[in-house]
């Protein structure tokens, strides 16, 4: 056999050029040339550059480390690229290792974990009171919005926070913590409040020197056959769709192609006054007539009315709040008041979310819920609420939206845990909120019944500890951590967060994503005044 191989490698001179005639026949021929260059250009589709290996998901990383981004900046020189690969990032918290080093060892390891500001994303921050959930939210606003040594914030972003307190009084009640912002000279924060209760928000925003109050007026202008839908919510439970919303329907379709045809916009006289044409009884009108009553409390008085008399000297404010977008600008809408139910509340956060993010893309837009548990319940306009912030985190990188979200409960939508692309925990003791956590995060849902002992190596184990991959992640375990975190400490999930710079198996670098671990970590302080410490008998 081992002849046989030997003959058929040893062929004729003349057996060889005739191959090789045939060879060059054959690669001439049309059907062969254009098959040949096909595949060709379908491999060059496949094939990617050693720049280009995990290009994208670095620069998309909601989570990064200092590791990650001196090698990604190091990487973007060696290629020519004049532009920062994170033109804008936040410092959000340190990595905290399980193991100390004795005072005579020196560790290397860099515990900074930084917020990616220049892609957008969406976060979940929850835990029990007083447990830092509102301190994490205003880092991250501060990292959003405001310039200085613990960020690198070229184009600072515009921010829009949703605030809804139910202990309130005519003396007044809890400022939203994000006001606290407001500190920062550079800063500029307004409060839009309900019409009904501007003086009690005035009150509760006195001490505030850097902050204006406005009542929340919505124009005309503003509204649409969305926004009027969205105002009708009801639940999915709750049987038949009601006669009033067929008619309600009807009516917008009607509006809308006439609109379409005309080239005009949403007129909400004309829609009430059709309307009120209709042949339903006022019992059946009435569920309309409570929605429409919200709506127009918190419209200007020109507009609310079918003949609109002409007024001189009327300011602009009149004629709706501007919601253009402004670099370094929060708005805080606070609908804290005893006449605004949270049912009315998720219905004009509603509108006010979609007003924002419609307004013009050139400026970074950062949206956050305080204290979402508060008024996101079971009713049908907090579900719509939810569906809203749901298409919102779907369609983020389209509309350049940063969502966070901060609440006692992970119970208020399990789906946004779903989505979200950071989940930060702080301490908690409900086995139930546990449960939620199990059934809609990777890495709590891991049941792995071993744990790996430690080696000796201290860096090993404190970088097996920064992941906490590998072994040991029992959900019963981590409830354990939960449990025990201090005041300010979280766990932090994110799956597409960037960790690390690893050797790959070609002897190339490879990036180290968090995957199906998580990261024990103590938020940084605060660079603005903090408002949220608790209040102690003396």
């Amino acid at each position: 056999m081992k002849g046989d191989n030997t003959a058929s490698v040893k062929s004729s001179p003349s057996s060889s050029s005739t191959m090789s005639k045939w060879s060059n026949v054959s690669a001439q021929t049309p059907e062969e040339t254009e098959a040949a260059r096909l595949l060709e250009y379908h491999l060059s589709l496949l094939r990617l550059g050693p720049a280009q290996k995990g290009h994208q998901d670095v620069t998309t990383a909601p989570i990064l480390t200092m590791s990650v981004i001196d090698h990604a900046e190091s990487e973007a020189i060696a290629a020519g690229d004049p532009l920062p690969e994170f033109p804008q990032y936040g410092l959000l918290a340190g990595v905290t290792a399980r193991n100390e080093p004795e005072p005579e060892e020196k560790l290397t390891f860099d515990p900074r974990i930084f917020f990616n500001v220049a892609a957008p994303s969406s976060t979940f921050i929850c835990g029990s009171q007083g447990s830092g959930k509102s301190h994490t939210l205003s880092c991250l606003l501060e990292n959003c919005l405001i310039p200085c040594d613990a960020n690198k914030l070229p184009r600072p972003l515009t921010g829009l926070v949703f605030h809804y307190d139910t202990f309130i009084s005519d003396e007044g009640g809890s400022p939203c913590e994000a006001a606290y912002l407001s500190s920062d000279p550079n800063i500029k924060v307004r409060v839009l409040c309900s019409p009904t209760n501007v003086q009690t928000i005035k009150n509760t925003y006195h001490a505030f020197k850097n902050i204006t109050v406005e009542p929340l007026r919505i124009s005309e202008a503003n509204l649409n056959t969305k926004r009027i839908l969205d105002l009708m919510a009801v639940s999915r439970g709750d049987g038949p769709m009601p006669l009033y919303l067929h008619a309600v329907y009807r009516i917008l379709r009607e509006m809308r192609i006439e609109q379409q045809e005309a080239g005009t916009t949403f007129n909400y006289a004309t829609f009430k006054q059709r309307v009120a044409q209709t042949d339903m009884t006022t019992a059946q009108l009435s569920p309309l007539a409570q929605r429409l009553d919200t709506l127009e409390s918190f419209m200007p008085d020109t507009q609310t009315r079918t003949v609109v008399p002409r007024r001189k000297g009327k300011s602009v404010s009149q004629y709706g709040n501007d919601w253009t977008s402004t670099p370094g600008m929060l708005t805080i809408v606070d609908l804290s008041c005893p006449c605004v139910t949270p049912e009315g509340a998720c219905s004009l956060f509603n509108i006010c979310l979609s007003i924002f993010l419609e307004q013009d893309m050139t400026t970074g837009r950062v949206v956050a819920l305080d204290e979402a548990h508060k008024f996101m319940n079971e009713s049908a306009e907090a579900q719509t609420l939810t569906e809203t912030l749901l298409s919102t985190i779907r369609l983020q990188r389209h509309l350049g939206a940063r969502i966070v979200i901060s609440t006692q409960e992970p119970t208020i939508s399990p789906a946004l845990l779903d989505l979200c692309s950071i989940t930060i925990v702080h301490r908690f003791s409900s086995p139930e909120w546990m449960q939620t956590l199990k059934s809609h995060l990777a890495a709590v849902a891991s049941d792995m019944t071993h744990r790996e002992p430690d080696t000796g190596d201290l860096e090993a184990d404190l970088a097996r500890e920064l992941i906490s991959g590998g072994k040991g992640r029992r959900a019963s375990m981590i409830f354990r951590k939960i449990v025990g975190l201090e005041v300010g400490e979280a766990l932090v999930f994110s799956p597409s967060a960037m960790v690390g710079v690893g050797v790959a198996s070609s002897g190339g670098s490879r990036y180290i994503k968090l995957g199906a671990g998580y990261l024990k970590v103590r938020v940084r302080g605060r660079l603005t005044t903090d408002g949220g410490k608790s209040v102690l008998a003396e």
